[in-house]
């Protein structure tokens, strides 16, 4: 009569499915801690959809996890039973660390033990699992086969060699490299995760007894009376310590990575925009479409891209100049937990409403931790803006592998002669003749011996050279046609303030695949666009 390990191996080899018996426990998944990003190595489970005992299906939420960039829903990629939850709400889990365990129908979820996992880290791991060796005696049909099936076995074996994700990094956290060396209780001599646990807890039991732990504290004493010299906080002193984000700790290490690695320049420009902010008011109270400078800016900045394609580039770890043909705009957005550049992608073919509407909802679910990893990892080009916050211009770090990123500042006003045509400048022999004019008039009263003061005309004359250095103000002519003559004359040598709103840009790049002169090209283009925005808002 065949047994039923041999018969359930018969049925599988012929293609046949069928629920397992309770009594086999080896059937379970285990589900481990997804890497959602590469900068990832831990995540946060924000929430279980599901509870222990719970069905799944394939494509069934199980948890929400919280990655360094955003929040993550990880789904079931097959059926079956949530039989064991390892880590709760709320708990830190290293990438590829098992979370949970998933069972089949039919399974026995009430034998689903996980002793081994929970008490690995005691020191007398050991002696437990000596404990529950001679509890599980009597249950054993024949001492033979308790015997066998609890006997270690050699890690040697093919099928030893099939090591589970959990075990895996146990073992390289450990740098563990002969398995030989951990005795086995799994199906067919395979090392289980409360193997390497049991193990390790053995050899950390050895040098407990061991007086390493009083060695410390023979140190503090002699440090004791420099501990006065070092400043303290004030007595009075509060403060709170926040832990910091993941997202932070890895904005962090790339940032301090691209200053340290990337050769940043700055390029800066001013950029008129009193067109533009004619037609954003235009657009509001004609037509009700509110889009802001940043949305005008994504547009522009977009088409100089497009019309500079050498600024358009990545550089590659192999030291090459990646060209892009897709122009997607990354743009900084704050989120409570940090900062995140979603992307708004093919920017130099959408009108800037269309831009204006994909910057808002991306802005929206950032703040949310609901992006998606394609929503904010790529991008050819990024842009900063700090000006709603009062900040006149600043420089920002490169995002690799990227080449650019634009900082914009606040507006400001700034005045400037006004523009005066060709046609109505004087030419210098009519600027002679007007000066040589005044000069004659000035001398023909001190030669004059019939009147003893200038005559009204005379004076009016000093004023005007008192004006036009600078001394005195001018004293309007009695006289119409003198008057207006020397108006047009003032007009034309001295023309009038414009006032003007600006917004300072400064563009990093990286040295190695994009020069001053590209730099240059691409603010050219940048300014045009927006000095002319009709050009840009379909």
């Amino acid at each position: 009569m065949l047994s039923l390990s041999k018969t359930l191996a018969m049925r599988s080899a012929a293609g046949v499915k069928y629920f397992h018996a309770a009594a086999v426990q080896h059937a379970t998944t285990t589900l481990t801690m997804p890497a959602l990003s590469p900068t990832m190595t831990e995540g946060t489970i924000t929430a279980w959809k599901k509870k222990e005992g719970d069905s799944v299906i394939a494509g069934d939420v199980l948890l929400e996890i919280e990655t360094d960039k955003a929040g993550m829903d990880v789904e079931a990629v097959e059926d079956g039973i949530l039989a064991k939850i390892l880590h709760p709400d709320g708990s830190k889990v290293a990438v590829n660390e098992t979370i949970a365990l998933l069972a089949e129908e039919g399974d026995d979820l009430s034998k689903v033990e996980i002793p081994k996992t929970k008490a690995a880290p005691k020191a007398d791991a050991a002696p437990a699992k000596e404990e529950k060796k001679e509890d599980s005696a009597p249950n054993a049909p024949a001492p033979k086969q308790q015997e066998s099936q609890h006997r270690p076995q050699k890690a040697s074996t093919p099928s030893s060699r099939l090591l589970s994700p959990a075990v895996a990094h146990l073992l390289l956290q450990h740098r563990i490299k002969d398995i030989t060396e951990i005795p086995s209780t799994g199906p067919k001599g395979r090392v289980l995760k409360g193997d390497v646990l049991a193990f390790l807890g053995k050899i950390k039991a050895r040098p407990a007894p061991e007086p390493t732990i009083p060695q410390p504290k023979t140190l503090p004493p002699p440090s004791m009376p420099k501990t006065p010299s070092a400043p303290t906080p004030a007595p009075g002193s509060a403060f709170t310590d926040t832990p910091t984000t993941n997202m932070r700790k890895v904005i962090a290490s790339r940032l301090s990575e691209s200053k340290s690695t990337v050769p940043h320049s700055y390029v800066t420009r001013d950029v008129v925009i009193d067109n533009m902010m004619k037609l954003r008011h235009l657009l509001a109270d004609e037509l009700g479409v509110k889009v802001s400078v940043n949305d005008f800016l994504i547009k522009a900045a977009s088409l100089a891209l497009r019309d500079v394609p050498e600024s358009n580039v990545q550089f590659t770890s192999g030291d090459n100049a990646k060209q892009l043909k897709d122009i997607d705009i990354s743009v900084a957005v704050a989120t409570p937990t940090g900062l995140i550049t979603p992307i708004v992608k093919g920017a130099d073919s959408r009108g800037v409403q269309s831009i204006s509407l994909v910057v808002k909802e991306l802005a929206e679910r950032a703040k949310k931790n609901k992006l998606k990893p394609e929503e904010y990892q790529g991008g050819s080009f990024s842009i900063s803006n700090l000006g709603m916050f009062g900040v006149n211009n600043f420089t920002a770090i490169i995002n690799p592998p990227q080449a650019c990123i634009l900082a914009v500042g606040g507006s400001r006003t700034v005045f400037k002669p006004s523009a005066v045509e060709e046609t109505e400048l004087l030419s210098d022999s009519e600027v002679l003749d007007f000066l040589g004019g005044l000069s004659k008039k000035t001398t023909t009263p001190s030669s004059s011996s019939s009147s003893s003061s200038p005559s009204k005309k005379v004076k009016e004359d000093l004023d005007l050279i008192d004006f036009l250095g600078g001394n005195a103000p001018l004293k309007k002519s009695t006289s119409t046609s003198e008057s207006a003559l020397g108006d047009e004359i003032l007009r034309r040598l001295r023309p009038s303030l414009e006032q003007s709103q600006v917004v300072s840009v400064t563009l990093s790049i990286d040295e190695r695949v994009v020069d001053g002169e590209v730099a240059g090209k691409f603010l050219g283009r940048l300014s045009h666009y927006v000095e002319n925005p009709e050009s840009i808002i379909l």
